[in-house]
């Protein structure tokens, strides 16, 4: 069975690699031709894709392209590649002035995804691995995003927080993270103690594109017992805001064009 899967899957990135610049409209015949397959296999295969998003179909030419499931992962590509590229020099500059965990989250609906990170050289230090998915409403990655969302996007978040047990009865909790919200908005940055992490703190700051949307953000972290001090938060939160902006304004981000 996996070999019969594996088949499958395979056939699945060669018939999308037979689209390309010079062929962006392929029909079924066609396809099964260049995939040594048979029209019906092929035409299957085509359908089945097509379902799902992956492909268009002409309804005129019965041809197919590539649809929008495509463009939308490209777009995730080339955006966090850049935005990787550019954040990391920045990052190695927190991570020597800091030396704590410096890591870089970008935005999905409800959640941060980690996509970078420098690690703190200190033997007691904070991490997670790239890939990790954090809810967007807790801890200072996530709350330095939402913040600078629209009101309309924040209580979309607030309503799938309450799909949770946890938060679900919370009118408290939701009370306060709007206030919290409201001066991560004013500061420019927000802090937060041991709120998806236990005895892990944080001060994280949103990182914008050229229209002013929050797509990401980088935060400083380590143990919570690093990180009262108030005068040291100051300072991170300093060194923190002013790379994070650099970052934004190689983006295209001007805060008085937003």
């Amino acid at each position: 069975m996996p070999n019969t899967d594996h088949q499958y899957i395979s056939r699945i990135f060669s018939l999308l690699d037979c689209f390309s610049i010079e062929k962006p409209e392929l029909g079924v015949r066609e396809a099964a031709r260049m995939l040594n397959l048979s029209p019906s296999s092929c035409g299957r295969l085509l359908g089945e894709l097509r379902d799902e998003g992956v492909l268009l179909q002409n309804p005129e030419t019965r041809t197919y392209s590539l649809g929008g499931r495509v463009i939308r992962w490209a777009q995730i590509y080339t955006g966090t590649s850049d935005l990787r590229k550019k954040s990391f020099p920045y990052m190695e500059k927190l991570n020597d002035q800091t030396n704590e965990t410096v890591t870089l989250y970008i935005a999905e609906e409800f959640d941060r995804v980690c996509v970078d990170r420098i690690e703190s050289r200190q033997t007691v230090r904070v991490s997670e691995p790239i890939g990790t998915r954090i809810k967007i409403f807790t801890g200072s990655g996530g709350k330095s995003i939402l913040a600078f969302r629209t009101q309309e996007e924040i209580e979309h978040v607030f309503e799938y927080a309450k799909t949770f047990p946890k938060y679900k009865d919370s009118s408290d909790f939701f009370s306060q993270l709007q206030d919290e919200l409201s001066l991560i908005r004013k500061q420019g940055y927000a802090i937060s103690h041991g709120e998806w992490q236990s005895d892990a703190s944080g001060i994280g700051a949103p990182i914008f594109n050229e229209k002013g949307i929050p797509i990401g953000s980088i935060s400083i972290s380590g143990p919570t017992q690093r990180f009262l001090n108030k005068e040291m938060l100051g300072a991170y939160a300093k060194i923190l805001v002013e790379n994070v902006s650099q970052i934004s304004r190689e983006l295209g981000y001007y805060p008085n064009h937003r």
